[in-house]
């Protein structure tokens, strides 16, 4: 294939999105019986405050994509305090004596992932769009949260309901919610691979592990099986950039660069696997969206392409296209 991909960023006057266009034919593997439907677009997005309008659906449903791939914070799940230097209750600061984030309860994060389902523009899209997801912190519970929060159990079904996955999902069942999913006729499939995070990561600042052991050992089965036309892998952090490196100490984002073994061990998957037409798509904690191109790095064409929050606004306004990506 080329390497140039279609790049379609769908702009409301609050919002910026990324889309891709992908000629392929649809047929997951749960419903190989079916009969084969032409996919020609797959959007992505995060960060979709439950609380908030959320008129971009509108411009999604008219861009009608097949699939719909949910990167993280879908709600925003956990209650967030006021920044307060100074005070009684102060949550920022070296005086800093009580949490800014402290979690819902599990009738709160219900009620939330209620108000996003029944938003009458977000339930259009599921009446004719297969949707899919995984989470980042605000949905999984805590801000910045990993594997010592202890209601990530509540948390994975609250958002496998809100998924609609079947109850005998083996999703259901494992330890986090990565998952993968393979659409199209063989010969021009595409698998999408979806990371979870948060469920295995250890504290920020150990250089620990972000995947956990069992999560790496299916990442790998993933990526060496039979053969896609393309890959796309979905993070809710970003892998490539390590902004901390430049605002630390005064604060900190969470990115695979905090975790430099981690980060390495995947590129070097990536580069033994040799994926074929690899994609990765990923949250961006600023109101930046980028498209990366790391041949370089894996000697075969790598792109990297982010998304940032469903509501904010993007300034100045952007659009851009290229060329369709063929398989």
């Amino acid at each position: 294939m080329g390497r140039s991909v279609l790049e379609l960023w769908l702009l409301w006057s609050v919002v910026m999105r990324v889309m891709i266009a992908l000629p392929i034919a649809y047929s997951a593997s749960s419903t190989s019986s079916q009969e084969a439907l032409l996919v020609s677009r797959i959007a992505f997005g995060s960060c979709a405050n439950q609380s908030a309008p959320q008129p971009i659906w509108n411009a999604i449903i008219d861009f009608d994509p097949q699939i719909f791939i949910w990167l993280g914070d879908n709600i925003y799940g956990d209650v967030r305090h006021p920044f307060k230097l100074f005070g009684k209750e102060r949550t920022i600061g070296p005086w800093k004596n009580v949490p800014r984030f402290i979690p819902s309860s599990e009738q709160e994060m219900q009620s939330r992932y209620k108000k996003t389902k029944t938003n009458p523009g977000y339930s259009r899209l599921l009446e004719k769009t297969k949707v899919i997801g995984t989470w980042d912190d605000h949905d999984y519970g805590l801000n910045d949260a990993g594997k010592e929060f202890n209601g990530k159990i509540t948390s994975q079904r609250l958002l496998l309901d809100f998924l609609d996955e079947p109850q005998d999902s083996p999703r259901r069942k494992q330890a986090g919610v990565y998952t993968s999913y393979t659409f199209g006729p063989v010969g021009r499939q595409i698998k999408v691979i979806l990371l979870d995070t948060r469920y295995h990561r250890d504290p920020l600042f150990s250089d620990g592990s972000i995947l956990g052991s069992s999560q790496w050992t299916w990442l790998e089965s993933e990526l060496k099986g039979p053969a896609s036309a393309l890959t796309i892998i979905g993070s809710s952090i970003q892998v490539i950039s390590n902004l901390s490196a430049i605002t630390g100490p005064i604060f900190y984002l969470e990115c695979w660069g905090r975790f430099p073994k981690e980060r390495e061990r995947l590129f070097k998957l990536i580069a033994d696997s040799k994926v074929i037409n690899l994609l990765f798509e990923l949250q961006i904690r600023f109101h930046v969206a980028y498209f990366q191109f790391c041949a370089a790095i894996f000697n075969y064409d790598l792109i990297f392409c982010g998304t940032r929050n469903l509501l904010r606004q993007f300034s100045p306004p952007y659009s851009g296209s290229g060329e369709q990506l063929t398989i």
